[in-house]
This record gives C-alpha cells, structure tokens and sequence, in this order.
C-alpha cells in the first residue's frame, strides 16, 4: 500500500464528527465531497457512522485550506492532489538523503539537517533566527 509508514498508520479509522471537528468542515460537505468522489470513507458493514482514514482526514485539511485561500471545491481537490505528489517527492528525497537531525531550539523549531556531501563538503540545512538556508560545511576527518 504505503511505503515508509508503519503498519498501525493503515489501521487508524476517524468517525466523521471527529473529522468535522479537526478540520472544521461540516459532515454535510463532507458527504458532499463524497458524492462527487473527491474522498471516500472506509467501507463498514458493521457500523452505519461513515469512518474516514488518516490520509483522508488530510485530504481533507487541505482541500479546506485551499478552499478558505478562495479556491473553488474543484481547484482546491486539484490544488490539494498535486500538494500532496510534491510532499511524496520531498519525503522520498528526504529519506534519502537526511543523515542526521540536530534540534536547537525546539520551542521555535529551530535546527540543522545533513543532507550527505557535495563537492567534498557537507550539505547543511539550517533553521534559525535567520530563516532557513544551505551551508556548506568542511568534511570532518575520521
């Protein structure tokens, strides 16, 4: 199914007044957006309360967003699929290339990230004070 999460992510069922209250959208819209196939509640026999999976609750947050942000349904569904192939792109290279995590300030989310080597340097992400930004940073010797 999904790569790279654990397999409890695939078992978390949220009932559709909890997803109403998280994102602020109605269960009215919500069976709209469901009628139009925009998003699809897990199939229980046994219960008659409509139970949406996690990716689906964030299907959802960011549709809203991009429907507050002035978009039609339509464009916010478009706008919100192709957000979430850019984050599958960024998670891959992520995974792949994220050596290591230094947090420095965690109340501000503050911090610095390897990212490997580049021209015989280190590759450094840093967020600070000063925003977030690339070093470049000498090899340390083994």
């Amino acid at each position: 199914m999904h790569k790279n999460k654990p397999e409890f992510i695939h078992d978390i069922q949220i009932g559709i007044g909890d997803v109403c209250k998280i994102t602020g959208v109605s269960g009215r819209q919500l069976r709209y957006w469901e009628e139009r196939g925009y998003i699809h509640s897990l199939d229980d026999p046994k219960s008659s309360v409509r139970k949406y999976s996690l990716d689906i609750l964030y299907k959802v947050g960011s549709i809203k967003h991009f429907i507050d942000e002035g978009y039609t349904l339509a464009k916010a569904v478009e706008k919100s699929e192709q957000r979430s192939k850019e984050m599958m792109v960024v998670r891959h290279f992520m995974v792949d290339c994220l050596k290591e995590v230094k947090v420095t300030d965690l109340k501000k989310g503050y911090g610095e990230l390897e990212l490997g080597t580049y021209a015989g340097q280190k590759v450094v992400g840093i967020r600070d004070e000063n925003g977030s930004r690339f070093e470049m940073r000498p090899l340390e010797e083994k």
